[in-house]
């Protein structure tokens, strides 16, 4: 059985005999769920901050489809937690090889590279495309990207613990999103969510899907797990309580749009929140739209930072000795790139479906079939010293 263990210190994950290092002292990253809620905070959210309130299925249900999208992000969280405790010590790039060889799993760790540096490309396009629309109309898409993607290298050259203090840092933002939200409950009619079951359950429930892929930030998951303190169980508790914070905040955030529009305005407005805040005065403030995209966008570049964190160290692994550093900028310009290459809303859209279909593979797919290779073939990993 292949075993790899770790230590407490900076270089300190061996694979096989040989040392990766991965530039991040494991002990010293609390088990905090502020990392997986900042992170799903701010990439729910890419394409309206508001989500996906106007389901053409759902209808009036769009806030019961976000419950259900939370309950299947839960049972995924559950099923990548049994196959990240069999290797308490290893993160994705390392677990594909411990299990299929280590051909396939190079071939997997690039997969999951190109993956994640793929989500932060469509996190970072979707952001800049919104911030361009509400508040820099005039300012070029390559202008707002790069310095989003100067902000990722600089703290992506650090290790984990200081990505982690900065997503501690900006989680004392989240509550100003509800207060802001709030303002809409000045001019709501519930009317408009009744029946609850009007579009049927099988609507609502087709809904969900559409609604889990704006949940973006968990998969990460699978690369900061053996750098997390505490045991197992206690992981899965931090980040099931992450899952269902979010999960509530959306359907909180969801069920204001639907009772602040009508049914059928709603269908035709493509950031709700926004056009409901743009009509509030917030003290001196004439609009609040304003202040909630001044706090929104320092969750989206978390959100960015994180994903190119975890493709840089996947590229330091493969071809630089586990050293996340010289990657960093190559994967950063990666992003980057990727982010440029829609040129109009249809592309950006398109792109947004592709990674789509690509969570469903990445996150529901080979983490399950890993684990029931792991399971048949009798394959563990070792324990943290």
């Amino acid at each position: 059985m292949n075993a790899i263990h770790t230590c407490s210190q900076e270089t300190g994950i061996y694979y096989k005999g040989m040392e990766v290092p991965w530039s991040v002292n494991r002990a010293e990253l609390p088990r905090d769920n502020s990392l997986f809620s900042s992170c799903r905070h701010s990439s729910g959210p890419v394409s309206s901050p508001s989500l996906t309130m106007s389901n053409p299925w759902a209808k009036g249900g769009g806030w019961i489809s976000v419950l259900i999208s939370g309950l299947a992000v839960q049972i995924t969280i559950l099923l990548l937690w049994m196959l990240l405790r069999r290797f308490p010590s290893s993160t994705i790039y390392d677990i594909g090889s411990l299990i299929t060889g280590r051909f396939l799993g190079k071939v997997l760790a690039l997969a999951y590279v190109g993956y994640f540096l793929m989500v932060g490309g469509t996190v970072l396009v979707r952001a800049a495309g919104i911030i361009n629309k509400w508040i820099l109309p005039q300012t070029p898409r390559w202008a707002l990207v790069s310095l989003v993607a100067a902000a990722a290298i600089y703290l992506g050259r650090g290790n984990l613990r200081t990505v982690a203090r900065y997503y501690v840092l900006i989680s004392f933002l989240i509550p100003f999103f509800g207060l802001l939200i709030l303002y809409g409950y000045s001019d709501v009619d519930f009317s408009y969510i009744f029946p609850i079951g009007e579009a049927g359950w099988a609507n609502i429930a087709k809904g969900a899907t559409e609604t889990v892929t704006a949940m973006y930030g968990f998969e990460l998951l699978l690369f900061v797990y053996p750098f997390v303190e505490g045991k197992s169980g206690g992981k899965l508790k931090a980040v099931s309580l992450a899952v269902w914070f979010v999960t509530l905040f959306y359907t909180f955030v969801t069920l204001t749009g639907l009772i602040f529009f009508s049914p059928e305005g709603i269908q035709y407005i493509p950031e709700p929140v926004l056009y409901m805040l743009m009509t509030f005065q917030v003290g001196v403030v004439d609009r609040a739209d304003q202040i909630f995209l001044s706090i929104w966008f320092p969750n989206v570049t978390a959100s960015i930072i994180s994903y190119i964190y975890a493709g840089a160290n996947g590229l330091g692994y493969l071809f630089h000795r586990g050293n996340h550093k010289k990657a960093i900028f190559y994967a950063a310009l990666i992003c980057l790139v990727i982010s440029l290459i829609p040129q109009t809303p249809a592309h950006v859209d398109r792109l947004s479906k592709i990674v789509d279909q690509l969570t469903f593979v990445f996150i529901g797919g080979l983490p399950v079939l890993l684990l029931l290779l792991a399971v048949l073939l009798r394959k563990k990993g070792g324990k943290a010293c």
